[in-house]
């Protein structure tokens, strides 16, 4: 997959998830940022992107970042975009990723500038991928979300919500799935899609599917449809370049 559109960009980058015991979304994000330097490298000057967690790794956030900076400043590169692969501005993205890069960045000096970008969620073409996914599901449809309890973190997803025409449930927080699923039934729904607001399969969505299986046999008379998560793909890739251009432009 080549890129020829984006204009020449002078950075690392550095892309950014959660963490997760559950080894299957560290390789959807490893598989990612392998893709995203094929989208974004000219021929024969490969882009260099790297993955990082902010829980459940080996080291602190801010260690991984000044060890990823050592091999920018090796490689001759003198700037990271950083970039946050959360879907909701929660407490995360609003204060434990900019405190470990502004820890980072006292400890690297002057050596690598640190930029941290929008998160994945913020960019509006995230929208489409979302479409793609509603399509096939029937018109009473479910967001289903995390969730967040700060003040304005759940914005994006009842914007996107109320753009699809679709209801919002949360994992973390009221409303719950089962309660949504309650009401659509008792006003007359018998077929509901279930779409999972996140980036790749992992822990959540293995427990979001067991939640399913009990509901069906909670409502027998009701088809539940499970959708499918983002998941790798070329409008993904096509997001992450578009956030990383206007961040390299600004």
């Amino acid at each position: 997959m080549t890129v020829n559109s984006y204009p020449a960009l002078s950075s690392a980058y550095l892309l950014v998830s959660h963490g997760s015991r559950d080894s299957r979304p560290q390789i959807a994000v490893t598989h990612l940022a392998q893709q995203l330097s094929l989208h974004l490298s000219p021929a024969n000057s490969p882009i260099l992107v790297g993955t990082a967690q902010l829980e459940l790794a080996e080291t602190p956030l801010h260690l991984q970042i000044q060890a990823f900076a050592l091999n920018c400043i090796e490689s001759g590169i003198d700037r990271i975009e950083i970039v946050p692969l959360f879907l909701l501005p929660g407490v995360h993205v609003m204060e434990d990723i900019p405190a470990e890069v502004a820890l980072a960045a006292g400890e690297i000096g002057t050596k690598v500038k640190l930029m941290l970008t929008p998160f994945l969620g913020s960019h509006p073409d995230l929208l489409d991928l979302f479409v793609e996914n509603r399509s096939e599901l029937p018109s009473s449809t479910i967001i289903l979300a995390h969730g967040s309890r700060r003040s304005g973190g759940n914005t994006i997803v009842e914007t996107l919500g109320a753009n699809l025409g679709v209801e919002i449930a949360y994992w973390s927080i009221e409303p719950s799935l089962t309660e949504r699923v309650m009401a659509l039934t008792t006003a007359g729904a018998t077929e509901i899609g279930i779409l999972p607001y996140f980036l790749f399969a992992g822990g959540i969505t293995d427990a979001l599917a067991e939640l399913v299986a009990q509901l069906r046999q909670q409502f027998p008379q009701l088809k539940l449809i499970l959708g499918e998560p983002i998941g790798n793909s070329l409008k993904l890739v096509s997001v992450l370049g578009k956030i990383l251009t206007a961040s390299e432009i600004a």
